[in-house]
């Protein structure tokens, strides 16, 4: 892992410099490419073969088997071997898609990520987990597959959308409440907007080494890195709903931030925990993320969603509960009133 702040090329032709491989290819999310061609990937562009890059426009709907197929025909095409790299730049769109794509292409090719936007910086591009969506269900298919190695350089995140700066900054919030007391209160001061690229740079780092850890002790998330969830059961079937339907689709760390409020709020309902911290989460969500219109002739579909969430056990809901800062608890939930007086919280409390 390299977090580093402008000095992009010097780091990447190092690293690939280190990783044995014969040939070498690229996946470029199309607004970097465009936005920096010129610039941060203007050297590791000159290294490349013009048919060893394949430009295109991440989204969601682009996360899909059939643009895994497309990838693989490509690498197909132009001779890609065992023994090829692939270099991932882009958001969680491209380090998932990418990675997938790598992990099966002859049973596994090398990859390097370089994320280009908090959300992956943070979250998407560290920890293995790759995969596609799949009938409107976020991830469903995919695999634990670790890049070679991740070049982290802040220097993308001053040409990131302010929407899409504060849903990476989402999971920055996420890993403060698991971090714990100290980490959260920093959190709770801290203005995303305010930052420099060195301060960026900082926090990143901060974030990475904290992630890192968990999956250090629990890559396959069989017990620890579950906690790394906080917030993604609801937030993924919130987000899956909102791209169903199609009226101003929910970014991925806007779904987490509701899904955060909603499963804090269960957990100091059924355990009777302290309500200081969900409520200073309200306030920082209230500053950072505009909120959410869903209604009560949705939940079903929401409900719906979740019991396709891989973290399920039989016919329970099972979510990671925070009754303070830094103390977890799985939860599993039968009662499907219960997942509705969540919804109901958000929808009186911040959702309008």
């Amino acid at each position: 892992m390299r977090v580093i702040y402008n000095s992009l090329g010097r780091e990447c032709i190092s690293a690939i410099a280190e990783i044995p491989h014969d040939f070498l290819f690229i996946l470029c999310d199309s607004q970097v490419y465009n936005l920096h061609k010129e610039g941060a990937l203007k050297d590791i562009l000159s290294m490349l073969h013009p048919t060893h890059l394949q430009v295109f426009e991440a989204s969601e709907r682009s996360k899909s088997i059939d643009s895994a197929t497309d990838l693989w025909e490509w690498l197909i095409a132009e001779g890609a071997t065992r023994k090829s790299l692939l270099v991932n730049i882009g958001g969680g769109v491209v380090t998932d898609l990418g990675g997938y794509v790598a992990s099966c292409y002859m049973r596994g090719i090398k990859t390097i990520n370089i994320p280009t936007t908090l959300l992956a910086m943070v979250d998407a591009s560290t920890g293995g987990k790759t995969g596609v969506n799949h009938q409107g269900i976020k991830n469903i298919i995919g695999v634990f597959y670790m890049p070679e190695e991740v070049i982290i350089d802040t220097c993308f995140l001053s040409t990131q959308a302010i929407p899409d700066l504060l849903s990476g900054y989402a999971e920055v919030i996420k890993h403060a409440l698991l971090g714990g007391m100290e980490s959260w209160k920093k959190c709770c001061m801290t203005d995303p907007l305010a930052l420099t690229g060195e301060e960026w740079k900082d926090i990143v780092a901060e974030n990475v080494i904290f992630k890192e850890s968990i999956v250090a002790a629990d890559f396959k998330e069989s017990g620890l890195r579950k906690i790394l969830n906080l917030g993604h059961t609801f937030g993924h079937a919130i987000e899956s709903l909102s791209h169903y339907k199609q009226l101003a689709p929910l970014k991925h760390g806007e779904a987490v931030a509701i899904g955060m409020i909603i499963e804090l709020y269960l957990t100091s309902s059924l355990l009777g925990t302290s309500t200081k911290t969900l409520y200073q989460l309200v306030q920082i969500c209230r500053e950072n993320f505009s909120p959410y219109a869903y209604n009560c002739k949705d939940y079903d579909s929401i409900i719906g969603y979740m019991t396709h969430d891989k973290k399920n056990a039989g016919n329970k809901i099972s979510f990671i509960g925070l009754a303070q800062p830094g103390e977890t608890k799985a939860i599993e939930i039968e009662d499907k009133e219960i997942l509705k007086k969540g919804l109901d919280f958000y929808r009186e409390t911040f959702g309008g």
